[in-house]
């Protein structure tokens, strides 16, 4: 049976409670490596429960490294997921596919589209597998809220209302760091716009948008409009200083759909909300952790040599494009039009 051996660069957060969980849950991956600069690593193997689907304690079959060049130069580690500060992700995404891994990098891609465009065609380049880290779009929610709207459910989607926000209590993080891609569009918006550009199928053709910065110019909320033609908008918030959301509204001309936790539902049960003819359904979506769907779906193109399709490069690039424009409205002031 084929195993993808996994390593992860920096033991950051995101890495600690939430993907190195979901990958040793994961069938076919085995998580074989940390590569850390900081002490964050070694607690971590020191501290966690984890075991590996055979029983084995996790912390006794990871190896950790000093550095993450050191990782990528191991022939026993085949692919590597990127955890890093978005600042970095061009850097590392580039060095992992010329020492010939496959890469699963956190969201956002890059810090512009020009980034994500050089990373996806050095990667195809070097025949390596390389996916932006985008978990939502794994979880059995949205295989209801598609059909939903596949089969008219709500009539032709007209507005697509989302947040995600969070209180950042950290002032020293790193999300507050204008130079290494910080701040709530690039952390959590990019969520927003990537599922509206999702369920539209389409990117959208102009955008406007306003920011609240911080001192040191990194937005702390951002509001943005997005306008895909055909009578289709979207709207979002996102924020680092408001109590948590994440929800998702759907609005067609025969109803609504709610996805009351659109983003990280964790490993409950999710419930979903559909409004029509005055009557409301709720329909409950088994427990499932996204990242373990995500970490199995990226080997699987790893394995059978094809690029990602549920989160293509295609809608990378175009989610990055559309981030892009929407700072530039928000700085300029005024709507940009990208068709």
């Amino acid at each position: 049976m084929q195993r993808l051996r996994l390593g992860i660069l920096s033991a950051a957060n995101i890495a600690r409670k939430s993907l190195i969980p979901g990958a040793v849950a994961a069938e076919d991956v085995d998580v074989v490596a940390i590569a850390s600069t900081s002490d964050k690593g070694a607690k971590f193997l020191a501290e966690t429960d984890l075991h590996t689907r055979d029983g084995q304690p996790l912390s006794e079959v990871v190896r950790l490294f000093d550095s993450y060049e050191e990782l990528l130069a191991d022939n026993d580690i085949d692919a590597v997921y990127i955890g890093l500060p978005n600042h970095l992700h061009m850097e590392w995404s580039i060095k992992a596919a010329d020492a010939g891994k496959h890469v699963l990098c956190e969201k956002p891609a890059a810090l512009n589209a020009e980034e994500t465009n050089t990373i996806i065609r050095h990667c195809n380049t070097r025949s390596v597998v390389w996916m932006e880290a985008f978990m939502y779009r794994f979880h059995p929610q949205y295989e209801v809220v598609r059909s939903w709207l596949q089969n008219g459910a709500i009539g032709k989607v007209k507005t697509i209302r989302s947040s995600f926000a969070f209180v950042m209590q950290d002032p020293g993080n790193t999300r507050w760091v204008q130079d290494y891609g910080g701040g709530s569009l690039y952390d959590v918006g990019c969520y927003c716009v990537n599922v509206s550009q999702w369920l539209f199928g389409r990117g959208p053709r102009a955008v406007s948008g306003m920011m609240v910065e911080t001192p040191a110019g990194v937005d702390e909320d951002f509001l943005g409009m997005m306008d895909y033609g055909d009578g289709q908008t979207a709207l979002f918030h996102s924020s680092f200083g408001q109590a948590g959301s994440g929800q998702v509204e759907i609005f067609g001309t025969n109803g609504s759909i709610v996805i009351p936790v659109a983003f990280v539902p964790g490993t409950e049960a999710a419930t979903l909300i559909l409004r029509t003819n005055g009557k409301e359904e709720r329909v409950v979506v088994p427990a499932c952790n996204q990242y373990q769907v995500q970490v199995e779906a990226f080997a699987g193109y790893v394995f059978t040599g094809t690029r990602p399709e549920v989160m293509s490069h295609a809608d990378t690039f175009t989610n990055m494009r559309t981030i892009d424009a929407l700072f530039q409205a928000a700085r300029e002031q005024r709507t940009v039009w990208l068709q």
